[in-house]
């Protein structure tokens, strides 16, 4: 097996499966509602909702630099869709699982050599910028999951 089917078996397990944090995003975001989804369990903190959104930003930021683009998506960071309800919640979910496909298909046509090459940004190499992303999606799975346990 080479690296990169080892690092979609990784990104995989933390979205749907079985991964070694206990956790994946399938299982947390199973059923939080759009109202639940756009609470805040402390002032200053971002909602799931936002976080969800965070998440599809710097995957898809992420897939420009894999196609050598340092350009930022077309959507902000953070902000949440107006209005805020469900069928937006609902499409922000949609949105979570396209991100991640996109995602995954653009790592899986990579050649396990070009992990070494530079990316778009200073001083990171493609293998960076994939981990990095990986370790970005757990550390946001952690607080999704936090803030849910506080929602009721």
């Amino acid at each position: 097996m080479n690296e990169i089917n080892r690092i979609l078996i990784l990104f995989d397990e933390l979205q749907y499966g079985d991964c070694w944090i206990g956790n994946n995003f399938k299982e947390v975001l199973n059923n939080i509602n759009s109202g639940n989804a756009s609470k805040k369990i402390m002032p200053g903190s971002n909602s799931a909702w936002q976080l969800v959104v965070h998440i599809n930003f710097w995957r898809s930021t992420v897939v420009n630099r894999l196609k050598g683009s340092a350009e930022p998506p077309s959507f902000p960071d953070f902000v949440l869709p107006s209005p805020e309800n469900e069928e937006n919640w609902q499409r922000t979910l949609r949105d979570f699982e396209t991100t991640y496909q996109l995602l995954r298909s653009t790592v899986s046509g990579m050649k396990a050599e070009s992990l070494d090459l530079p990316s778009p940004k200073k001083e990171q190499s493609f293998y960076q910028l994939v981990m990095g992303c990986l370790q970005h999606d757990a550390y946001h799975l952690g607080q999704i999951a936090l803030i849910k346990k506080n929602m009721h």
